[in-house]
């Protein structure tokens, strides 16, 4: 009986060891669950962080690129505008040498300034409106005159007042002419 009472002590014993590292088992598995939530909430938090940061990021590498394209454009405009404005100051002289050439026509001296004035635009990509004969269009032409003509076609530029000019594309000054029908 002695033995049995051991037996049944050391049965015993061994149930209690054993519910109690069930317990701690159990425990444990509380806290890693606890420990794996809260990573998983730091994890989610710091994907949400990240993706917000980088949604930061291409906006700006956005607006940089647009500020880039902006200035350069404001710069390349600045430049264009200013080209013009210089040519604009020389328009003066081109239409004193046309009315000295119309005055004397056989100035040789007259004649070479004239070609060298001509010359010079042509390098610098300036052209002078061709009017006389041609059709009107009131974006290269600037009518302060007009008159009927049935022999004439209809609206065709007869006479050129002051000559106009462009700057590649852009038109620098309109020519002002006298337009028929």
């Amino acid at each position: 009986m002695e033995n049995e009472k051991m037996n049944n002590t050391e049965e015993a014993t061994e149930e209690v060891k054993a519910s109690e590292c069930d317990k701690k088992e159990e425990k444990c598995k509380k806290k890693e669950e606890k420990a794996c939530k809260k990573s998983e909430k730091e994890i989610e938090s710091l994907k949400s962080q990240l993706a917000e940061s980088n949604d930061k990021y291409l906006r700006l590498a956005a607006e940089y690129d647009n500020y880039r394209k902006r200035t350069a454009k404001e710069k390349s405009d600045a430049y264009a505008e200013a080209y013009s404005d210089a040519v604009k100051a020389i328009l003066p002289l081109a239409d004193s040498l046309d009315k000295a050439l119309e005055f004397s026509p056989d100035d040789d001296g007259i004649k070479a300034l004239s070609k060298l004035l001509t010359d010079t635009f042509a390098k610098i990509g300036v052209a002078a409106i061709e009017s006389d004969g041609k059709e009107f269009d009131p974006n290269l032409h600037n009518a302060i005159m007009h008159e009927d003509d049935e022999s004439l076609g209809e609206n065709l530029v007869v006479q050129t007042f002051q000559k106009g000019y462009t700057l590649g594309e852009k038109v620098i000054r309109h020519a002002m002419v006298k337009v028929v029908n």
